[in-house]
């Protein structure tokens, strides 16, 4: 029966390493801080050992820091950004040290790859997923193109759930906090079930759900409330039909079954069905800035629409939203997981074979009112269905002085997104049109690498290569009925790439290694699927293409009580895939185009610090340079193709990241231990959008935030355990905007989360 935690005497620390290094949870023992097993190289491996960027938690850490999903990732690593999308909870757009992909859009290839139990997440949709039952998440920085295949230009996030034990146990967290908030939890390990001759089954099922009140109010939807339509000039009557009563509500219940079936000593087979369902009101549209100057249909804004105009830094309690608005998530998820140990094979040496299989559906359904005002400007909504398949078989082992992993890799997705926009339709009408689009991808991979360590230099020396060839095919359609006039088409094209990797790591002493590190990174082009003509359509965009170079090291100090690591990078990236408005039947649709080559370049530090057995200091810092050295754009004044990189900015690219923690154990007895802690997180100014009259308007300002937590742990319980915790996130109300779109003529903000705070029990049994 697994208990909540262990030494120093009572519970797990965190473990931080810098670029090259892994933070995770850890054991405060007299020897120091405790190394910690990861898979980020597709294979069992030391976290200090791994020369590669990387930074993990562990299920303590994840629960003490409030992870909850893939949003809260953003606040502990150094040169990761985590942006929810515009009016939107079950997406987001993660950049790793500059790399990102900014469009949600499900033509549009990520730049860092989600991977759950190693099966790879394939598109933005469903990205923010709940973590439940989570075992450790690693988050690896630059290219991993040679082991997870494209889509990892960026980085990767590899996250691991927990095994079944065979035991009988569980835990049950039941939660409540402000805004309305509820939660309850839980999980049961179920006694292993003996098969005779076919092994034993174990299993493990859990549930979450959660409900919370919105944020904000619609003052549009109060009665009473009239407010006068700056076309017409005729008042907009109370409670418009369809509108919410408040914004930024949230519920979601997430259930999983899983079953490990240990055939043999060898042979073992895992199962595991993950089951989510989410109902929103999404975020809160806030209008900050138009321009009465400029023509809509061929005439201006009016002036009227400056009583709606709010300020950029300053997060309103309310607004004004007249439309029918909506979001609903659900996705199915089915992991197969085959493990076989061949033991000595001959050449092969020490070896496994494991297979890996995945199918996932998910459906997305959203209603927005974009623009934060109580008339309509630009309502728009968007159906998607989506589904994904995956398999994969790897080869690992060990002969003599080398470690190997290879494997072939097979992945195919469909899908199919409608999306109606309807700018100014409460003065032109509805328009009711049904646009469509999708696509479907075919993608096969070979990959190998090996680690050698050659009889020289006291084998100190490590030398690890790897290459990935990639081909994948891909077909776009696209389909506008009602557009005037009418267009349709369909195009299919053929990607291949080669992503080689090449390490060479060094131990100067048993407590200090350094290494050298050159990788690439890959992404697939394709079509436009919300072009707004057949020949934007059929123009299409080419893949993106990154070189990385990265030096790192990794030491432990007195007595590793103390671990101070870090790293630079730089990244030369080509044939870079932005996302760009350009004007669609009155308003605005968001295409990528390829924009030319920039350079990223930086430095992580990364320290952890354990005095003694009650107390934890860590911090991290990342630094980053980003530009634009080419970015070729026709001039029709001149009539030519000019550079203009002196006059883009690369997006979500904060120069400045800062990350601070501080845990203390302020008592410890016999009915339970009383631990403080507190994590601050700072990113600095960025953009989401590179032209200068975009940057004018959404320019998001630095801001930092502040979480805690005061848990009472290990309380006893007969033979079990009992912990309470009192937490709390943007503790100050830090009033902050996370995304802009610029509509044109208008700009809406998105802000972060307020002040949360709740209370929460968990009994483990």
């Amino acid at each position: 029966m697994k208990k909540i935690a262990s030494v120093p005497a009572h519970h797990h620390f965190p473990k931080m390493l810098l670029a090259a290094a892994v933070l995770a949870t850890s054991q405060a023992q007299a020897q120091g801080l405790e190394e910690v097993v990861v898979t980020a190289q597709k294979r069992e491996q030391s976290l200090q050992d791994a020369p590669i960027a990387i930074t993990a938690f562990g299920q303590y850490e994840l629960e003490q820091r409030g992870i909850r999903d893939l949003v809260d990732l953003g606040t502990i690593a150094p040169n990761v950004k985590v942006a929810p999308l515009p009016s939107n909870t079950a997406k987001a757009t993660v950049a790793i040290r500059g790399s990102v992909t900014s469009n949600p859009g499900i033509y549009w290839e990520p730049t860092v790859g989600i991977y759950l139990d190693g099966a790879y997440v394939g598109k933005f949709s469903g990205n923010v997923f709940k973590l439940a039952e989570v075992e450790r998440i690693e988050i690896l920085r630059g290219p991993q193109g040679t082991l997870f295949g494209r889509n990892t230009s960026g980085g990767a996030v590899n996250v691991v759930t927990q095994k079944p034990t065979g035991e009988l146990g569980g835990r049950l967290r039941a939660g409540v906090g402000n805004f309305g908030y509820t939660e309850i939890d839980g999980s049961l390990n179920l006694p292993q079930l003996d098969l005779g001759g076919a092994g034993n089954l174990k299993s493990r099922v859990s549930l979450s759900w959660d409900d919370r009140d919105g944020f904000y109010d619609n003052v549009a939807a109060a009665p009473g409330t009239t407010i006068t339509h700056p076309f017409t000039g005729q008042p907009i009557p109370a409670n418009p039909p369809g509108a919410e009563d408040e914004q930024n509500a949230a519920s979601s219940t997430v259930g999983r079954l899983d079953l490990l079936w240990d055939v043999s000593d060898r042979f073992s087979v895992r199962y595991a069905l993950d089951e989510v369902d989410v109902e929103n009101t999404p975020g809160k549209p806030q209008f900050t800035s138009f321009d009465p100057t400029s023509l809509v249909f061929g005439f201006p804004l009016p002036g009227d629409l400056a009583q709606f105009l709010t300020s950029e830094t300053d997060n309103l309690e309310a607004n004004s939203i007249d439309a029918d608005v909506y979001e609903e998530f659900d996705s199915t998820s089915n992991t197969l997981t085959m493990d076989y140990d061949l033991g000595s094979a001959g050449i092969l040496g020490d070896a496994s074979v494991k297979y890996v299989y995945n199918h996932r559906d998910l459906s997305f359904a959203q209603s927005l009112d974009n623009d934060g005002t109580p008339f309509g400007l630009f309502h728009s909504a968007i159906e998607e269905e989506y589904t994904q398949q995956s398999h994969e078989v790897q080869l690992t082992g060990s002969h003599e002085r080398v470690n190997y992993v290879m494997g072939l890799y097979y992945f195919e997705e469909d899908a199919d997104v409608y999306n109606p926009l309807q700018p100014l339709n409460s003065f032109f009408g509805p328009l009711l049109s049904r646009n469509a689009y999708g696509l479907e991808s075919e993608q096969f991979a070979v990959y190998g690498q090996a680690d050698w360590r050659p009889p020289v230099l006291d084998d100190r020396l490590t030398i690890t290569a790897g290459i990935r060839w990639t081909e994948e095919e891909k077909t776009v359609y696209i389909d506008h009925p009602n557009d005037n006039p009418p267009f349709a088409g369909e195009n299919t094209d053929d990607y291949s790439n080669v992503a080689p990797t090449l390490i060479f790591s060094y131990e100067f002493t048993d407590e200090f290694n350094a290494y050298a590190k050159y990788a690439k990174g890959w992404k697939a082009g394709g079509f436009n699927g919300e072009a707004g003509s057949i020949e934007d359509f059929n123009v299409g965009f080419d893949p993106e293409e990154i070189d990385s170079y990265e030096i790192g090291f990794k030491s432990r100090w007195l007595d590793n009580t103390l671990q101070l690591n870090g790293a630079a990078f730089y990244n030369d990236e080509s044939d870079i895939q932005l996302s760009v408005f350009i004007p669609r039947d009155g308003g605005v649709a968001s295409v990528i185009e390829n924009a030319g080559e920039s350079v990223k370049q930086g430095l992580e530090l990364e320290v952890v610090y354990m005095p003694n057995a009650d107390l934890m200091l860590s911090a991290n810092y990342g630094y980053l340079d980003s530009e634009f050295t080419e970015f070729l754009e026709f001039d029709p004044v001149l009539g030519e193709t000019v550079d203009v990189s002196d006059e883009r900015f690369t997006q979500y690219t904060p120069e400045h990241t800062v990350n601070l923690s501080v845990e203390y154990t302020m008592l410890r007895s016999d009915y339970g231990d009383l631990m403080g802690r507190l994590d601050y997180s700072y990113n600095d100014e960025y953009t989401p959008y590179v032209k200068p009259e975009q940057k004018a308007v959404s320019d998001i300002d630095g801001y930092g935030t502040l979480n805690g937590r005061l848990t009472l742990i290990n309380i006893p319980v007969g033979d079990n355990q009992l912990q309470v915790a009192l937490w709390g996130k943007n503790l100050l109300d830090e009033e902050y905007r996370v995304n802009t779109v610029p509509f044109g003529p208008f700009t809406v903000s998105f802000f972060g989360n307020p002040r949360t705070y709740g209370l929460e029990a968990q009994y483990t049994f």
